[in-house]
C-alpha cells in the first residue's frame, strides 16, 4: 500500500486535507479522495487540495477536489490555509500569489493568525454564474418559505444566496441538494442562507456543491456580501458569522478580500 503524507487544517471548521506534490508525486485519483474524504474510514473533510509546481513568478498552484471527486474551481478557506503552510516555509514572505483554476489569488498575511486573500473579480452576469438562461439574477425565481428569491453570483464557482429573517430554523439537508442540482445551474451551485443583523455582519450557513453541509464557506462568505451589497442590503465591508467565529469580506471595484484565521 503506498504511503501518503498529508497536513489536515482547518478555516472555522471548513476542513481540508491537503497533500504536497511538489515533493512526492501522487496520482490523484477518484478513489484515493473519497477515501481520505470519508470522516469514518479516512482522515475525513469538505475538500482534498493539492500543493503544486507553479510556473514562474507564481509561488505554488493548487488543484482542490470535492469528496464526490469532482474539481473546485476556488476555495478561499482553503487556499488561506495553502497559504499559511506556505508563508511558515518563507517567513520572510508577508505576500504570495496562488495559481487555482479560478486564476491567480493573492494571499496577504495580516498578523500571526489571520491571513487576507483577494478571490478576484466578483459578478452576478446571468452567463458567467453560469445560469441556464437569462435572467434576473438579484431575483432568480426559487422559492424558499421565510426567505428573498435567490442572488446569483460566482466568485470563480457558482453560488446562489438566500435572504431571510432567521437561519435557525432552515433545514438545509432538505433544501440544499434541491437547489444545489436545479435545473438553472447547468454546473450545479453552492448554496447560502443569510441572517441580517446589520449592514455591516451577517450570519450564514452553507451547503456546498458536491459537499453538503459544511461549517463555513469563504467563496460563499464573499458571494453573500456581494448579493447582499448588490441589493443594497449591506455595506461593502461586512462581518461574516459562521459557527466557529467570523470571516471579513470587503468588496473593492467588484473584487472579493477575505480575511480570517
Amino acid at each position: 500500500m503506498q504511503k501518503i503524507n498529508f497536513i489536515k487544517m482547518h478555516g472555522l471548521g471548513n476542513d481540508f486535507v491537503i497533500i504536497d506534490k511538489r515533493v512526492n508525486e501522487i496520482n490523484i485519483t477518484k478513489e484515493l479522495i473519497s477515501k481520505l474524504s470519508d470522516r469514518k474510514s479516512g482522515a475525513g473533510c469538505d475538500q482534498l487540495i493539492t500543493i503544486n509546481i507553479a510556473p514562474k513568478d507564481i509561488d505554488a498552484a493548487i488543484e482542490i477536489f470535492n469528496p464526490s471527486g469532482d474539481r473546485a474551481e476556488a476555495c478561499g478557506n482553503g487556499t488561506r490555509c495553502v497559504a499559511k503552510l506556505l508563508f511558515d516555509e518563507n517567513n520572510k514572505k508577508d505576500s504570495l500569489t496562488i495559481l487555482s483554476d479560478s486564476g491567480i489569488l493573492k494571499a496577504i498575511k495580516k498578523d500571526s493568525i489571520n491571513i487576507s486573500v483577494n478571490m478576484g473579480r466578483v459578478s452576478n452576469s446571468w452567463k458567467s454564474i453560469p445560469l441556464n438562461q437569462e435572467m434576473d439574477t438579484l431575483n432568480i425565481p426559487i422559492t424558499i418559505p421565510g426567505f428573498s428569491k435567490g442572488v446569483g453570483v460566482n466568485v470563480g464557482n457558482p453560488h446562489v444566496v438566500f435572504f431571510g429573517d432567521s437561519i435557525n430554523n432552515i433545514d438545509i439537508k432538505e433544501f440544499g441538494p434541491k437547489i444545489e442540482n436545479h435545473e438553472f445551474f447547468p454546473n450545479k451551485t453552492n448554496v447560502e442562507f443569510v441572517e441580517i443583523i446589520n449592514s455591516q455582519k451577517i450570519k450564514m450557513k452553507v451547503w456546498e456543491r458536491g459537499v453538503g453541509i459544511t461549517l463555513a464557506c469563504g467563496s460563499g462568505a464573499c458571494a453573500s456580501v456581494y448579493a447582499g451589497w448588490k441589493k443594497k442590503l449591506l455595506d461593502n465591508a461586512v462581518e461574516v458569522q459562521v459557527e466557529k467565529g467570523s470571516l471579513f469580506i470587503e468588496i473593492l471595484q467588484e473584487e472579493a478580500i477575505m480575511t480570517g484565521p
